[in-house]
């Protein structure tokens, strides 16, 4: 693994974003609805007030996790990388096996 400062600062600032759970509802909805989303539907799916879901959106289109675009007078959100899917997959799957070993420790 070849980090230099610049990369470490940048990897932070990704991983921050995905170690917010209202971050994570709001890119858990965007997987799930394989189509851009307006920010009112990002919210109400995430539980989130608008100017709550506003302030994440902001953060997660400043790292680079989603993409925003104007349509009219809306404005939709879309996930900006596919490394977002394969980094939930990678996390869920190490998730699923924890959850599995400490079930297995228990009996």
């Amino acid at each position: 693994m070849n980090l230099n400062e610049p990369m470490i600062s940048e990897i932070s600032q990704i991983f921050g974003a995905l170690g917010d759970e209202s971050r994570l509802r709001i890119l858990r909805t965007l997987l799930a609805a394989g189509a851009p989303l307006p920010q009112g539907a990002l919210a109400e799916a995430a539980g989130l007030s608008q100017p709550n879901a506003s302030k994440h959106l902001i953060y997660l289109a400043r790292v680079g996790l989603v993409a925003r675009e104007r349509q009219g007078n809306l404005m939709l959100f879309s996930l900006a990388t596919p490394m977002v899917t394969e980094v939930c997959d990678l996390v869920c799957e190490h998730v699923k096996k924890r959850i599995q070993h400490a079930y297995s420790s228990c009996k």
